[in-house]
């Protein structure tokens, strides 16, 4: 299982296709809607900031489970965790467990 986490830096130049999904799911995981205005669907909606810690985590996992899916066939959601840095301002990462299949 490979670890994706939302703060960690994008690798703009994979070497080989398994970077390559890498990199295409911390994009995923990184875009906002507000962010993504010609095809909203693909991006996270912003006011789940705001909600409690296990709706959150609920959400993102049903919402990353469906986008990846559909935008990202080779790798699939094995794992989400949520990271507390900020309770108070409610700031927190994503962590991802993904498998990377179908490679060829």
């Amino acid at each position: 299982m490979i670890t994706v986490n939302s703060s960690e830096e994008i690798n703009y130049n994979p070497k080989n296709v398994l970077e390559e999904v890498v990199t295409n799911v911390g994009m995923i995981l990184r875009v906002c809607k507000e962010e993504q205005p010609l095809n909203r669907d693909f991006a996270f909606d912003s006011d789940l900031i705001d909600k409690n810690i296990n709706v959150v985590q609920n959400r993102i996992t049903s919402h990353l489970t469906k986008i990846i899916r559909e935008y990202e066939p080779r790798a699939v959601l094995r794992q989400t965790r949520i990271i507390m840095k900020d309770t108070y301002n409610n700031d927190f990462d994503i962590e991802l467990g993904i498998e990377v299949v179908n490679i060829e």
